[in-house]
């Protein structure tokens, strides 16, 4: 009987404690559903493009085998070929017929003389101002080399500072200071002149 004593808790509204956990809780509706035809629609897709490859290689191999069958009608090719002379060219008789054959009196000669003697000059840099002529004169100089910065004006009144090395009297010096210049990422632009 002591239980019907105890008045029963209610919330501001008048609705008791369990009926007010009881509305709290959602039901969740059942998405089995959805996942079920999701799976379905996939099986038969699959099954489809798997149908579809059977068919199209049956049709491959179709093609191939009636290919494959020598028709009755055909023709033999060596039957209706002309017949053969003896005069047949090959390529290698056809090149016999063109060798060439060279006199050595127009061999190369060499139209310089051993008398003849040349200077080279490898200019580095143009510029038009001193300070960026000066700037790669002492990059120069730092790897080894004497450069000389040569200043000249053109026909429009424009002065140029030129990088230059050499002169050079023989050519595997020039390619020396050449090789070095390129290897450290600059241009070299070769001049040669007559003694």
């Amino acid at each position: 009987m002591m239980h019907l004593l105890k008045p029963i808790i209610a919330n501001k509204r008048g609705v008791s404690a369990k009926t007010k956990r009881a509305s709290n809780v959602r039901h969740k509706k059942p998405q089995t559903s959805v996942s079920t035809l999701r799976l379905i629609a996939t099986v038969v897709i699959v099954i489809l493009f798997s149908l579809g490859l059977y068919a199209l290689n049956q049709l491959e191999s179709e093609k191939t085998s009636r290919t494959a069958e020598p028709s009755k009608n055909t023709i033999n090719t060596k039957e209706l070929s002309l017949p053969s002379n003896e005069d047949d060219y090959t390529f290698y008789s056809r090149l016999k017929d063109f060798e060439v054959v060279v006199n050595k009196e127009s061999s190369y000669e060499s139209s310089r003389s051993a008398n003849e003697k040349f200077i080279y000059l490898i200019q580095v840099g143009s510029f038009k101002t001193k300070a960026q002529a000066e700037m790669l004169r002492v990059e120069l100089t730092l790897l080894g080399l004497e450069p000389n910065i040569d200043s000249s004006e053109n026909a429009s009144g424009n002065t140029w500072h030129r990088v230059r090395l050499g002169p050079f009297t023989s050519r595997g010096s020039m390619t020396a200071a050449r090789s070095t210049i390129i290897s450290n990422n600059l241009e070299a632009m070769v001049m040669k002149s007559k003694i």
